[in-house]
């Protein structure tokens, strides 16, 4: 939304004068941040947080040597340290493209009030 903002209410007045160096950067760093808001966006279908009851049963009650409760809970836990691993990988490249547009962001801000301002 600010990306949107920015663009549209300082763009239309920086355009409104042709097109000059910093209409350009602020244009590239628009598209950039699109880029990122792209991959911020994009389904990811890898974040392990779920445990199917079949599975569980299967392994832990059904089989030939159904585990006793602490065992379960302990592979259990186990299972959820692995997942939070995981998944936290996933976050921080997430984190790191927000960090980045969000820099790209003010660098836009900063090249349309160069470009209206005529620098």
């Amino acid at each position: 939304f600010a990306t949107a903002f920015v663009n549209s209410l300082l763009g239309a007045r920086a355009l409104s004068d042709g097109l000059g160096l910093w209409d350009w950067i602020a244009v590239a760093l628009l598209f950039a941040i699109g880029g990122l808001i792209v991959f911020l966006l994009w389904p990811y279908h890898k974040y392990t947080f779920r445990f199917d009851p079949e599975e569980l049963l299967h392994r832990y009650v059904d089989g030939d040597r159904p585990l006793k409760i602490s065992a379960m809970q302990r592979a259990l836990a186990l299972r959820i340290k692995a997942d939070m691993a995981s998944n936290w990988r996933i976050i921080q490249r997430l984190r790191a493209a927000l960090q980045i547009a969000l820099v790209l962001l003010l660098f836009d801000i900063l090249a349309w009030l160069f470009a209206v301002a005529g620098i």
